[in-house]
């Protein structure tokens, strides 16, 4: 698990998961925080492959980002995009992969 990255992208995910504010943003951008949200997973992928930590939730997230422009589905996988990168970051935090980062 690379630290910083994955708290950064589960920042972002959690700001466009609230409901009104997340609609918002998406209006407001003309929908180009999803393909904000889109690079910062795949900036999350391509470190951890350097790090080799798990792979696992940036690629789900690179999925699921591009079915999130539907309105109300959207909302929902943005909720499972942060609940997976929580369990992600308490997994790799279980494991001791933090020390290795630093």
């Amino acid at each position: 698990m690379f630290l910083i990255p994955t708290i950064i992208a589960f920042l972002y995910e959690l700001l466009l998961a609230i409901p009104i504010l997340g609609g918002a943003i998406m209006i407001g951008s003309g929908y180009s925080a999803l393909t904000t949200a889109l690079v910062i997973h795949v900036i999350v992928l391509v470190l951890r492959f350097v790090t080799g930590h798990s792979k696992i939730v940036p690629i789900l997230a690179i999925i699921l980002t591009l079915l999130t422009w539907i309105p109300i589905l959207g909302w929902v996988i943005h909720i499972l995009i942060v609940v997976a990168y929580f369990i992600d970051f308490f997994i790799g935090l279980g494991k001791g992969s933090v020390q290795r980062d630093f």
